[in-house]
C-alpha cells in the first residue's frame, strides 16, 4: 500500500526539528508532518487530516492523555487509573466495537480512530511511538503489563511495534488548536474478529519518546458512523516498465520514495490538495476520499525517463506524469493508476 518516511534533505530538516533527541534506526518512522500525508505499518493506515471540529455532539472521545515528555495510557471504566490519563468518565471510559466505524479501503474493511494532539506553536511535532489495541469481555479492564505488553493478560490483536521500532510523527501546527483531529487509522477489521466474545475496544497509546509532549491533552475519540459512509479511495504505483509497453507485468521492479499528488475537487465544493510517497515496492494509496473529480500527478524520479502512464480502473484522462478527471464516485476504490518509467538516455 503506502508508506510515507521521508529521505534526503526533507528527513535531515526533521531530525533537526527534533532537538537532538535520538531517532530509532530501525523500523519505519510514518512521517505526518505534512498537509495529508499518509503511511502504512503492519496493515494499518494513518493519515493526517483536515481540521475535523471535535467538539462536544461530534466525535465521541474515549481516552485522553496529558503529561510533559512521555505520556501513556488506556482506556477503561475502571479508576485508579494506571498512567497519564484523564480521571473523568467522559473523556476516559469503555468502547464498544459496535461504536468503532467501519471504513472500507480498496474493498476492505477497516476500523477508524481518529487522534486530537495538542503542542506548543513552536514546538509542534509529537511522536506516536506505542499503539495497540486489545478486546475485552468487559469495560472495566486493567492492569497493563510493560514487560510482556499485555492488557489485564491479554494479547494485542494490532501492535504499531510488532517486527520493528516504527512510530508516527505528528504536526500541531497543520491544524488549528484544541478540537480539531490531526490523524485517523484504520485497522483491518478482520483483526477484530474475536470480539463476539469480546465486545470492548482497549486503545494503549505511547508519546513523546523521539518528540515530546510539551502542552495539553492527546485525545482519541470516533467519529458518527453516517461521516464515512461515501468515502472511496485511488491507488496505483511507480515501476520501472522493463520492457516499455506500458504495463506492469510480473517482475517488474516498483520505485520507492516518488511523490504523488492528488487535487482536485471533492462534491462539497471543497479544493483538495494532498500528497504521499511510494513504498518499497513502488505502491501509494489516497483514503478515506469524498466523492469528486480528481487528478494524480507524478514528480518525474531521478534517474529514469517518463514512460508510458496505465489508466486505472474508474478511467479519467492521460497526460505525462498525470491521470486527470477521474471521476470518483461514493463507495468506489480506484485502482491501477500506475506511472511506468525507462532506463535514462545517457548523454550522447
Amino acid at each position: 500500500m503506502f508508506d510515507s518516511t521521508r529521505s534526503g534533505a526533507r528527513a535531515r530538516r526533521m531530525l533537526e526539528t527534533l532537538e537532538g533527541r535520538d531517532v530509532p534506526t530501525a523500523g519505519i518512522q510514518i512521517d505526518l508532518t505534512s498537509d495529508g500525508a499518509v503511511g502504512e505499518v503492519n496493515e494499518a493506515h494513518f493519515q493526517q487530516v483536515d481540521a475535523q471540529p471535535t467538539g462536544t455532539g461530534v466525535i465521541s472521545s474515549f481516552l485522553r492523555l496529558q503529561n510533559t515528555g512521555v505520556e501513556r495510557g488506556y482506556n477503561t471504566d475502571f479508576r485508579g487509573l494506571q498512567f497519564n490519563e484523564n480521571s473523568s468518565p467522559r473523556f476516559t471510559r469503555s468502547l464498544r466495537l459496535n461504536d468503532v466505524p467501519i471504513v472500507l479501503v480498496d474493498g476492505i474493511a477497516y476500523r477508524q480512530f481518529l487522534l486530537d494532539i495538542n503542542q506548543r506553536a513552536n514546538l509542534p511535532l509529537l511522536s506516536l511511538d506505542e499503539l495497540k489495541i486489545f478486546l475485552g469481555g468487559q469495560g472495566n479492564l486493567n492492569g497493563y503489563n510493560e514487560t510482556t505488553g499485555q492488557l489485564a493478560g491479554l494479547d494485542a490483536i494490532y501492535n504499531l511495534d510488532a517486527g520493528g521500532d516504527n512510530s508516527v510523527l505528528l504536526n500541531y501546527n497543520l491544524n488549528h488548536g484544541s478540537g480539531s483531529g490531526d490523524m485517523v487509522v484504520l485497522i483491518p477489521d478482520r483483526l477484530f474478529a474475536s470480539s463476539h466474545d469480546n465486545p470492548y475496544v482497549y486503545l494503549y497509546s505511547s508519546f513523546g519518546v523521539t518528540a515530546g509532549g510539551n502542552a495539553g491533552f492527546e485525545e482519541w475519540a470516533v467519529l458518527p458512523k453516517t461521516d464515512i459512509s461515501n468515502l472511496g479511495s485511488l491507488a496505483g504505483s511507480v515501476y520501472f516498465d522493463a520492457d516499455n509497453n506500458g504495463v506492469r507485468n510480473d517482475g517488474e521492479q516498483g520505485i520507492g520514495g516518488v511523490y504523488i499528488t492528488l487535487s482536485g475537487i471533492d462534491d462539497r465544493g471543497n479544493e483538495v490538495h494532498l500528497t504521499t510517497i511510494t513504498d518499497s515496492s513502488g505502491n501509494y494509496s489516497f483514503v478515506l476520499l469524498r466523492p469528486g473529480l480528481y487528478n494524480l500527478t507524478e514528480s518525474q524520479p531521478e534517474g529514469y525517463v517518463d514512460g508510458a502512464e496505465s489508466l486505472g480502473s474508474l478511467g479519467g484522462e492521460v497526460g505525462e506524469d498525470l491521470f486527470s478527471n477521474i471521476e470518483l464516485f461514493a463507495n468506489q476504490f480506484g485502482v491501477g493508476y500506475d506511472f511506468g518509467e525507462i532506463d535514462e538516455i545517457p548523454n550522447s
